[in-house]
C-alpha cells in the first residue's frame, strides 16, 4: 500500500511538472517597426483650425470625394518610412492621387505603450491599437492630423 501511495504522489508531481514545463511560453513582442508597418486607410482628418472630418469626405461645393491611405514600411526595428496618398474622386469618376513622402521616421516606445514617431526631435505621430496618427503640413491646407486604421 505504501508503494502505491508513493507511486501515486510521484505520478502527480511528474504530471504537474510536465504540464508546467509544456505551457505556452511568452512570445517576444514584435519590434516597433514590425508593429507599425502596414497599410492604413484614413478614417479622420483634423485641420489646425479645429475643423475635423470623417474620411472619406465629399466636399459639398465641388462634389470631390477625398480619401487616402498611409503606407508604412519597416526600415529597422526602430525606424520606418511612410508615404501618405491622398485620392480625390471627381463626380465623373476621375481619380487623382497625390503622394506625400514623410521619409524616415524614428520610433520610440512611450510609457503608455504607444509607439511614438519622430523626425529629428519633432514628434510627428504615433501608433497604438491598430490606429496610426500622422501630423504633417499639407501644401494647401497647412498643418493637419491624419488618423488611419490598419488594414
Amino acid at each position: 500500500m505504501k508503494h502505491s501511495f508513493f507511486a501515486y504522489v510521484l505520478l502527480v508531481i511528474l504530471s504537474a511538472f510536465v504540464i508546467i514545463s509544456c505551457s505556452k511560453k511568452d512570445e517576444p513582442e514584435p519590434s516597433m517597426g514590425d508593429q507599425a508597418a502596414g497599410t492604413y486607410t484614413l478614417t479622420k482628418l483634423a485641420l489646425s483650425s479645429g475643423l475635423t472630418a470623417d474620411v472619406p469626405f465629399t466636399n459639398p461645393v465641388n462634389g470631390i470625394t477625398l480619401s487616402g491611405k498611409v503606407e508604412v514600411k519597416k526600415i529597422a526595428d526602430d525606424k520606418v518610412s511612410a508615404i501618405v496618398t491622398q485620392s480625390d474622386k471627381e463626380q465623373n469618376g476621375k481619380i487623382t492621387e497625390t503622394k506625400f513622402d514623410i521619409g524616415e521616421v524614428i520610433l520610440k516606445k512611450a510609457a503608455s505603450g504607444e509607439i511614438e514617431a519622430f523626425v529629428g526631435t519633432a514628434k510627428i505621430g504615433g501608433y497604438a491599437n491598430s490606429l496610426l496618427t500622422v501630423n504633417f503640413v499639407h501644401p494647401s491646407l497647412g498643418p493637419i492630423t491624419l488618423i488611419g486604421k490598419k488594414n
